[in-house]
């Protein structure tokens, strides 16, 4: 079997191999087709430059008068002789009559000798053109003239040419600059392919992509055994990291949420606030779908802020919090309440009996027992929702031992698991409303002559149906000044002291997340009416009711 460990090259070697090749290849067609389009650009400006030459000396005088005389002079033939030296890129001149006989060549010998190569016949008929023709000196690259005279007769020709030695000599040192660059080029470009890898290895920290990825998977395990939550986002808000404990906390498993704006998945969560660079410890957020504690930290690398990530907690902590904010303690403070009410109440039957009033004992028995049955059977019957109920006795009880007269009102009715909250949302809002009253109706001093006449009352109205669910809580207590109402649900507000204010920004929270509307009347030592409407049915996916 093949072991394909025996090919985890280096990522440098990898990189110079696919880039010096893709390099070399680029390099060699382009470098080819420039050095053709050079090659063809010389030999068009060659036939251009035969071509001007042959046009001069056949519109010369001197070369018309000596056609004209079927001789050239020593004077003409030493004058063609300095120019043809001067020229360059020509090499051969001649002159011939219509007869193609020589009357001027390089070669004196070649005077008066019959034109050869073979081409020269379209020029007797008095046509200019381009020709590669082997001729006395050899193969040349020419160009033919006719000559006219001052009457328009045709009375020779004139031809110009090139040696095809010098011109392919000429085409070589075009290849071989060509081929100087070529090399040039792919050695600068080399190095810098060289220099770009390292860079890029040094960007990894000197890992090869096999390790990083091996790293990455073995981070991410990590990650996604640990029992906190981590969601991280970059600069622009879209999430990067998301572990297991995390997807299933803020119930995300079925979604595929990597890339995508924080903001459109968990808009409650707040995470954008924190790539300011501010830090968040302990801040809770509450859902239908679930009830978290979460640090928000910003993220920097280098001193420079990359990101955002959430820490969020559903273990013994939140649980704890949990039972404090969503009733369970009101629940047990109530028992409490009740069972010291009880108390009171055989002690006052108790001192009755001994003083030997009976009656007044009987009377009192008979009346508790009227008011415990008419409340006890009002709430059995409209409050079918059986930890509601006991909360609400417990309360009736806390504000009895208080001295607080509250009352129930007569059309409240929800059934046993309501369409609009779940019990836990329920016990949360009635528990912390109720118990606010409480404290706003204790708050006040009795003793002075101003509240002697002043009742001590709360209302509680209850109602759901098809269209919705009402909660409303009216109290006689101290009540709000406008800049205090201005800033209810703010967490960590409170007018009752300090490790107090946790319960209106809980509701606040269940407000947002029902979609649900509160409206507050309040007037300074009148009092305070609470009224919470619901009218969007809940989803039930993971509550208990």
């Amino acid at each position: 079997m093949i072991n394909f460990t025996t090919f985890k090259t280096t990522l440098l070697s990898k990189m110079l191999f696919l880039d010096i090749f893709v390099a070399a290849v680029i390099l060699f067609f382009s470098f080819s087709l420039a050095a053709r389009h050079s090659v063809a650009l010389l030999e068009k400006s060659l036939t251009n430059n035969l071509k001007n030459v042959a046009q001069l000396l056949a519109t010369s005088e001197s070369i018309k008068g000596a056609l004209e005389a079927g001789e050239v002079s020593p004077q003409l033939a030493e004058a063609l002789d300095l120019s043809l030296e001067s020229l360059t890129d020509i090499d051969v001149f001649t002159i011939a009559d219509m007869r193609a006989i020589r009357l001027y060549h390089p070669e004196k010998s070649r005077v008066g000798q019959k034109f050869v190569g073979g081409d020269e016949g379209p020029a007797l008929l008095g046509r200019n053109y381009h020709s590669i023709a082997r001729g006395t000196l050899g193969q040349q690259s020419r160009y033919f003239y006719p000559v006219f005279n001052d009457q328009g007769k045709q009375i020779g020709f004139v031809h110009v040419s090139v040696l095809m030695d010098n011109v392919n000599a000429l085409r070589d040192e075009v290849y071989l600059a060509h081929l100087k660059t070529l090399g040039l080029v792919f050695v600068v470009s080399t190095a810098l392919i060289v220099l770009l890898s390292i860079s890029i290895k040094r960007s990894l920290l000197g890992y090869e992509p096999f390790q990083i990825s091996r790293i990455f998977l073995q981070r991410q395990e990590v990650i996604d055994s640990l029992e906190e939550g981590l969601l991280a986002i970059d600069q622009k808000g879209g999430v990067i990291l998301v572990n297991s404990a995390a997807a299933s906390i803020l119930d995300l498993k079925d979604q595929a949420i990597l890339g995508r704006d924080i903001d459109a998945i968990l808009p409650r969560l707040g995470l954008k606030e924190s790539l300011d660079g501010r830090k968040e410890h302990n801040v809770s957020l509450v859902t239908d779908n679930f009830n978290v504690i979460c640090n928000k930290l910003p993220i920097q690398s280098h001193g420079r802020l990359v990101g955002a990530l959430a820490i969020i907690r559903d273990r013994s902590e939140m649980t704890h919090l949990a039972e404090q904010i969503t009733g369970f303690n009101h629940l047990l403070d109530a028992l409490r309440a009740n069972t010291h009410e009880f108390k009171n109440q055989l002690h006052v039957i108790l001192g009755l009996l001994r003083s030997g009033d009976s009656e007044a004992a009987g009377r009192y028995i008979a009346q508790n027992c009227q008011f415990q049955g008419e409340t006890l059977t009002t709430i059995a019957q409209n409050i079918e929702n059986r930890t509601l109920g006991a909360l609400i006795i417990g309360k009736i009880n806390r504000s009895n031992e208080l001295g607080i007269l509250m009352n129930v009102a007569s059309d409240s009715r929800i059934p046993r698991h309501s369409r609009f909250l779940s019990t836990k949302s329920l016990v949360t809002v009635v528990g912390n409303l109720v118990e606010n009253a409480i404290d706003a109706i204790d708050a006040i001093d009795w003793e002075s002559n101003d509240n002697s006449q002043r009742p001590k009352e709360i209302s509680l109205l209850i109602h759901e149906d098809d269209q919705g669910l009402i909660i409303a809580v009216d109290d006689t207590g101290v009540g709000l000044t406008p800049a205090e109402k201005s800033r209810l649900g703010e967490p960590g507000f409170t007018t009752k002291g300090q490790g107090r204010g946790l319960g209106l920004s809980l509701l606040k929270a269940i407000l947002e997340s029902s979609h649900g509307q509160m409206s507050v009347d309040s007037e300074k030592d009148v009092g305070t009416t609470f009224e919470l409407v619901f009218r969007e049915p809940r989803n039930k996916k993971g509550e208990t009711a």
